[in-house]
């Protein structure tokens, strides 16, 4: 499989999560909107799930950081979220992306995107 690449993603996983800076973001968990798109290596998989990566990890992982303790930066879930996902294996790069969409209002979405590759 020369010459070709691989991405497995999650989109649009929607959870809430302890996160943010400001007094009334620290009082209860906000509603945060989740994508990963992983870039794996194109390994042949003869149709067995156990050779490839799975979105059940991927959506493990997110369920796993966003339950953590509260986090003030979206920076800092999405950085563990992609760091944790690269920890898996044959997966080459992390992209996530976190956004808030309640925070602001008026239909205004706020967020931050981390990308991570390995060496």
């Amino acid at each position: 499989m020369k010459n070709s690449k691989r991405w497995i993603f999650v989109n649009n996983y929607q959870t809430k999560c302890k996160l943010g800076v400001y007094p009334k973001e620290q009082n209860k968990a906000q509603r945060v909107i989740i994508n990963v798109k992983l870039e794996v290596i194109p390994k042949t998989h003869n149709d067995d799930i156990n050779k490839v990566v799975s979105y059940e990890k991927i959506i493990k992982i997110i369920q796993l950081i966003t339950k953590e303790n509260h986090k003030y930066l979206a920076e800092t879930v999405s950085e563990e979220i992609a760091i944790r996902c690269l920890e898996l294996k044959n997966v080459l790069s992390a992209n996530v992306i976190i956004k808030k969409p309640d925070i602001i209002g008026n239909n205004t979405i706020v967020g931050v995107e981390t990308y991570f590759k390995k060496k």
